[in-house]
């Protein structure tokens, strides 16, 4: 019965323009390799000249993964280079020899100066004609409307730490339990968040948070509210800066970056980016989409 409403259901579709292939994961990434041998030399193949940024879990076989290693990561890094970029020193990149860099998710966690240094690392060490992906999340303009309107849905992420077992480790409680207003802060400036275990001097919570929302300006409360974070090395995910695409660009274009501008989803100008098995697959509804040319 199930299969026959599975195969009403493709034919309803089909009707409608949908069409349905059976995939071949092998064909697939025959395919994505050739993109790569189509755009590049075998030099830049060989010797893994693009580049992630806070990769995670991330492999691919022409790329090579920077990474802060730590026990907060050890269960998803995967052949990982290690970087500290709160050290702000130069990345172990040659100047003007890298053919693409890319950072998922990765920005909010660090301090704005040391986003400023990863920039201007990654444009001295492009080549010309390079591209250089940023993505974050959260949005920080869109993560503020959702506050304004109440909208608890929008902070999807916090119901998978609701049940015992999920959230003892970040939280004193489920996540869901707590006022909006601190989930918000939580996504915005993580130690401040009353309910979130990291030490800090200043917990602040949802009259306080709304106090300060009403007497200042959206971009004046995010700033004040970072500047209250300090980057804890055992702590290396929470969220420590603020981002949205007017910041994200204003940094790129002070690094050096003449060509700027806001993509989506799956949109790169760099035709290797727009496998979102690869790239732009966390989080996509909440998140930020930059991009630059050197």
């Amino acid at each position: 019965m199930k299969h026959q409403l599975k195969e009403g259901l493709k034919a309803s579709l089909g009707k409608l323009g949908y069409s349905f292939v059976k995939t071949d994961n092998k064909h697939q990434e025959e395919e994505d390799l050739a993109i790569y041998r189509k755009n590049y030399l075998p030099d830049s193949l060989e010797h893994k000249r693009f580049y992630n940024v806070g990769s995670g879990d991330f492999y691919h076989p022409y790329w090579s993964n920077l990474d802060y290693v730590s026990d907060w990561y050890k269960d998803v890094q995967k052949n990982v280079i290690h970087i500290d970029l709160m050290e702000k020193k130069p990345l172990p990149i040659a100047s003007n020899s890298a053919e693409v860099f890319y950072t998922s998710h990765t920005i909010e966690h660090i301090k704005d100066d040391a986003v400023q240094v990863l920039f201007n690392e990654a444009y001295r060490a492009l080549k010309k004609g390079g591209y250089f992906r940023v993505t974050t999340g959260p949005d920080a303009d869109s993560d503020f409307d959702a506050l304004m309107r109440n909208d608890e849905d929008w902070f999807f992420w916090n119901k998978w730490y609701e049940k015992p077992g999920s959230y003892e480790q970040n939280y004193y409680k489920p996540a869901t339990s707590v006022p909006l207003e601190e989930r918000w802060l939580h996504h915005v400036a993580s130690q401040l968040a009353p309910n979130d275990k990291s030490p800090s001097a200043h917990k602040i919570d949802a009259k306080q948070i709304r106090d300060i929302l009403n007497t200042k300006t959206k971009e004046e409360a995010l700033n004040y509210f970072t500047s209250l974070c300090e980057f804890q090395s055992d702590r290396p995910g929470n969220h420590v800066s603020w981002w949205n695409r007017t910041k994200i660009s204003s940094y790129l274009e002070k690094a050096g970056f003449s060509q700027v501008y806001v993509s989506g989803y799956g949109q790169s100008y760099c035709p290797i980016l727009r496998n979102t098995k690869f790239f732009d697959n966390t989080h996509p509804q909440i998140s930020v989409y930059v991009e630059a040319r050197k």
